[in-house]
């Protein structure tokens, strides 16, 4: 497989990912900022694809290890690679494993934080893509979410968070998921200003948490490109520590 070495948000994090295959989005920023501003301890992102998040999550002075976990093999050499190429392998564990054997995997309690972008569609709906990375990490071929939010309660420590994105037509089977866990924060997403919310984020807190805040919304896009906020998100020239950014005001 063909690969392009790729650079984003920081002037000295650089990456590979495939030329054909799951590339990485504006989402992957978005979900990076939004879990940044609470991320600390030990973290795993759950469906690591190449690494960039995991990596990127690293950099955060508040995070002391992040274990990334992902079922392609041709991501997860990928993951690899890249945890080379930034020199952070003191920092970035990589599995190459599935999600749904948690309680072989982990010990339980085993982690602070947890970053997710789970698949969207559920098995046997929308398009099935014919290069097999994009269709793990669209579909739940394997991991259901149901099986991922037992992961969650399981391996978060009582008061450790969890951030996920994921998209408001299936709102409220994530939502029926959180027995355990506290909603704190949503975030809805709209591709532009004049579009229903597509995506929405979401901040819970295992064991008891703060009363539920509905922030303001994330606009992608204006008339001219990307919004304001976003254009922030991806060059923060001027932020003093990794994971800070405007967006953080919006997430208590």
């Amino acid at each position: 497989m063909e690969h392009s070495p790729d650079s984003i948000i920081y002037p000295d994090f650089s990456f590979y990912q495939p030329l054909k295959g799951y590339r990485i989005t504006i989402d992957t920023v978005i979900l990076y900022r939004f879990a940044a501003a609470h991320a600390a301890g030990t973290v795993l992102e759950a469906g690591s694809a190449s690494g960039v998040m995991s990596i990127l999550l690293s950099r955060n002075r508040k995070v002391a290890r992040v274990t990334g976990i992902e079922t392609d093999p041709e991501a997860y050499g990928l993951s690899l690679r890249n945890r080379e190429l930034n020199g952070c392998g003191d920092r970035v564990e990589f599995v190459h494993d599935d999600l749904k054997y948690y309680k072989r995997l982990f010990k339980p309690q085993s982690f602070d934080t947890i970053v997710t972008n789970p698949p969207f569609h559920k098995a046997g709906t929308g398009k099935v893509s014919n290069e097999q990375g994009i269709a793990s990490a669209h579909h739940e071929h394997s991991l259901t979410l149901e099986v991922l939010f037992a992961s969650l309660r399981y391996l978060l420590k009582p008061g450790g968070y969890c951030m996920v994105l994921f998209p408001c037509s299936r709102l409220d089977e994530l939502l029926s998921q959180t027995k355990g866990l506290a909603v704190e924060v949503l975030r809805f997403i709209h591709r532009k200003h004049d579009r229903p919310a597509d995506a929405v984020l979401m901040l819970a807190k295992k064991g008891r948490g703060k009363q539920l805040s509905i922030v303001p919304p994330l606009y992608v896009q204006d008339t001219d490109g990307y919004s304001k906020e976003v254009q922030d998100m991806l060059d923060p020239r001027d932020e003093e520590d990794p994971g800070s950014s405007a967006a953080d005001k919006n997430t208590p």
